[in-house]
C-alpha cells in the first residue's frame, strides 16, 4: 500500500475484534455470556505443505469460537459513557502511523454495520450466525497476512544466517587485525563500523522473523518448523480481471448480503441504484467520486473516499443511538429504523468501494516496489563482480544488501495486504463460506470447502451478476470534466439532484412519442434513476432509455427519456406521476 509499514501481530488481529473497543448498545442483550474464552485444545496434527487455504481453515477453526465470544462482548457491553464516535476514534488510533488510511477506513465501516446488525435484528439465532460468520471472516483475511510473512520468515532466516555467517568473519578478521598492530586505519575503521551497524540490523531481522513464526504458530496451532508453507500466489482473480467493476460487487452486494436480506423483511428492499442516489443527496461532497464516471488516480480521490467512509460511518452510528432511544414499535422508532437502513446500506456499498481501490493501490505499489528492487539487485550484481573494490563501494554493497531484504519484505507485504483486501471485497460482496458446520469438520475438508467457495462459487456469484447487468444503460462520458480545475470547480459548486415531484398527474398527450423521466445535472445520476426507476416499475424494464445532453442557460443537462407507442407511455406516466415521480409527455 501507498506508504504501508510492516504491520503488527496485534494490528492484524484487531480484524478479529475490531480494534479491542467497547460499545453501549442501551438495553439490549443483557444477558451475555462472560465465561471465559475457549481456545482449541487438541488441534489435528499436521504435517508436510499447507497452502493458505490450509492456514485459514485453522485459523477460523480454532479461533472462531473465541472470537466470536470476545466480538460479542465488545458489541453488547454496556458503557453509558462510550458514544459511537469514541468508538471509531479508537479503531483509527489503534491503527500504525503509515499505514493506508483506506485499511482504517474498511475497519471503521465494517464495525459500523457490524453494530448496526445488533440494533435492528432481535433473533439471537440471527446475530450468533452473524457474529460466527464475520469473526470466521476475520481470521481468513488475519491468516492470509500471518501466512505470507510466516512464508516469507522462513525463506528469509536462513539467508540472513548466511549473511551473519560471512560478515561476522568480515568483522572477526578487523577486530584480530586491531589486537595484533594496536589499531586499524581509518579505512578498516569505518568499514568495520559499517559492518557492525549490519550486523545489528541482521540480528534486528532475525528477531522479527522469529516472531512472524510465532505468531503463525499462535494462529494456527502448528509449529512451522514442522511443517512446509506454500508460498505460491494462490488468488482467485490473480489478475483482477477488470471486466469485474465495482458496480459488479456492489450488485453481488445487494443480491447476497445478509443485510439487505434483513432490510427487506423488515422494511423494504433496496437497489443499488437507489442506495447510489441516496448517497450523492445525503453526502453532497462524494459528488467528486462520481462525475461523468470519472475516477480520480491521485491523492484528492482517496482522501474523499475516506472522507466519505468516515462520514457514512458516523452517522449510522449516530442513527443507530437515535433509535436506541426511541420507544420500540412508535412511529418514530419506525422512522429511525428506515433511515437506519438506508445508512447501512450506503455504508455496505462504500466498503465495496474501499476493498476494491484498495485492491488498485496495492497493484500500483507492489508493481513500483518491484522495479526498486530490480534497481538495487542489479547494482548489488555489478558491486559483487568488483575486484578488491575500495571502502566506500564495500559499504555501499552491504548496504544495498540490506536495503534489498527490505524492499523484498515489502513486497512480501503488499502481496498479502492486496489478498486481504481482495479476500474482503469477496466477502463485502456476498460471499460466506463459513458456518459452524463447516467449521467443525476436519481442516482438510474445510480447506478443500474454501477452495471451492474462492474459486467455483464466487465465479458463479459475479457472473450471475454480470449476466443481469448486460441490459442495462452504458454510461457515457461528455467530457467537460476532463479539462483543468474541474474537481475544484465541481466541489465549489455544491451537488443539487433535480428530481422535481409532480402532486398531479401529467396530462396525456394522445400524440405523444417520448416521455420524459427526469433532468439531471450530471450523466451518472441519470443512470442511477434509470436503475432505481425500471427496478420499482416493471412496465419499465422492456424499455432502453435514451440520455440526451442539452444546454440550458449555459448548462448541461442530461434528460432520461424513453420512446415509445403513445397508449404504452400514457400508462407508464401514469404509473410514475401517481406515486409522486416526474413524467413529461411530448
Amino acid at each position: 500500500m501507498k506508504n504501508s509499514g510492516k504491520l503488527k501481530f496485534g494490528a492484524v488481529l484487531a480484524l478479529m475484534a475490531l480494534a479491542a473497543c467497547s460499545v453501549d448498545n442501551g438495553s439490549k442483550n443483557n444477558d451475555i455470556k462472560t465465561d471465559t474464552l475457549v481456545f482449541a485444545s487438541n488441534p489435528e496434527p499436521v504435517k508436510g505443505k499447507l497452502d493458505v487455504y490450509a492456514t485459514m481453515a485453522r485459523a477460523a477453526k480454532y479461533n472462531a469460537d473465541a472470537a466470536t465470544q470476545n466480538l460479542s462482548k465488545k458489541i453488547y457491553n454496556q458503557n453509558p459513557n462510550l458514544k459511537p464516535q469514541e468508538i471509531i476514534n479508537n479503531i483509527k488510533s489503534s491503527d500504525v502511523n503509515d499505514q493506508s488510511r483506506l485499511f482504517a477506513a474498511s475497519r471503521v465501516l465494517e464495525f459500523a454495520t457490524i453494530y448496526a446488525v445488533a440494533n435492528l435484528e432481535n433473533s439471537s439465532q440471527f446475530m450468533d450466525n452473524y457474529l460466527y460468520n464475520k469473526s470466521a471472516q476475520h481470521l481468513a483475511s488475519a491468516a492470509i497476512r500471518v501466512h505470507q510473512d510466516a512464508w516469507f520468515a522462513d525463506r528469509k532466516l536462513k539467508e540472513i544466517a548466511r549473511m551473519m555467517r560471512t560478515e561476522q568473519k568480515k568483522s572477526d578478521e578487523l577486530k584480530n587485525k586491531m589486537n595484533r598492530n594496536g589499531s586499524l586505519s581509518a579505512e578498516d575503521l569505518k568499514y568495520k563500523k559499517n559492518l557492525d551497524v549490519a550486523l545489528l540490523k541482521l540480528r534486528e531481522f532475525q528477531q522479527s522473523f522469529a516472531m512472524n513464526m510465532a505468531e503463525y504458530e499462535q494462529l494456527t496451532k502448528v509449529l512451522p518448523k514442522e511443517i512446509r508453507l506454500e508460498g505460491r500466489r494462490f488468488y482467485e482473480l490473480e489478475d483482477f480481471d477488470k471486466n469485474y467493476t465495482i458496480e459488479i460487487f456492489q450488485e453481488a452486494a445487494v443480491r447476497n448480503r445478509n443485510e439487505f436480506a434483513l432490510a427487506k423483511a423488515k422494511v423494504k428492499n433496496y437497489g443499488v441504484g437507489e442506495v447510489r442516489h441516496n448517497v450523492l443527496r445525503d453526502y453532497p461532497l462524494t459528488r467528486r467520486l462520481d462525475v461523468n464516471g470519472l475516477k480520480v488516480e491521485n491523492d484528492i480521490y482517496e482522501q474523499a473516499l475516506y472522507d466519505k467512509a468516515m462520514s457514512i460511518a458516523d452517522k449510522l452510528l449516530n442513527d443507530v443511538r437515535q433509535l436506541q432511544e426511541s420507544k420500540p414499535g412508535s412511529e418514530a422508532w419506525r422512522a429511525s429504523q428506515r433511515t437506519v437502513f438506508d445508512d447501512l446500506a450506503a455504508a455496505i456499498l462504500t466498503q465495496v468501494e474501499v476493498s476494491y481501490r484498495l485492491v488498485e493501490q496495492a497493484d500500483a505499489d507492489y508493481d513500483a516496489n518491484e522495479r526498486e528492487i530490480a534497481k538495487v539487485r542489479k547494482a548489488v550484481k555489478k558491486q559483487e563482480k568488483a575486484y578488491r573494490a575500495p571502502v566506500d563501494e564495500k559499504i555501499s554493497l552491504l548496504n544495498d544488501k540490506i536495503s534489498l531484504i527490505i524492499l523484498e519484505q515489502k513486497s512480501a507485504q503488499i502481496k498479502a495486504e492486496r489478498a486481504m483486501a481482495l479476500r474482503n471485497l469477496y466477502f463485502n460482496a456476498g460471499l460466506s463460506p463459513f458456518s459452524k458446520t463447516l467449521l467443525r469438520g476436519k481442516t482438510n475438508d474445510i480447506a478443500v470447502s474454501l477452495r471451492e467457495a474462492f474459486n467455483r462459487h464466487l465465479v458463479e456469484m459475479l457472473s450471475a451478476v454480470t449476466m443481469q447487468m448486460k441490459a442495462r444503460p452504458v454510461m457515457e462520458q461528455s467530457g467537460w470534466a476532463s479539462g483543468d480545475n474541474w474537481l475544484e470547480e465541481v466541489v465549489k459548486e455544491g451537488y443539487k439532484y433535480r428530481r422535481p415531484q409532480s402532486s398531479s398527474r401529467t396530462p396525456a398527450s394522445k400524440n405523444a412519442r417520448l416521455a420524459q423521466l427526469g433532468s439531471y445535472e450530471n450523466y451518472n445520476s441519470a443512470v442511477a434513476d434509470w436503475k432505481n426507476l425500471s427496478s420499482r416499475f416493471g412496465l419499465l424494464k422492456k424499455h432502453q432509455p435514451k440520455i440526451e445532453e442539452a444546454v440550458v442557460n449555459g448548462r448541461n443537462w442530461y434528460r432520461l427519456r424513453i420512446y415509445g407507442q403513445p397508449a404504452e407511455l400514457a400508462e407508464i406516466c401514469g404509473q410514475l406521476t401517481s406515486n409522486r415521480f416526474e413524467c413529461l409527455l411530448q
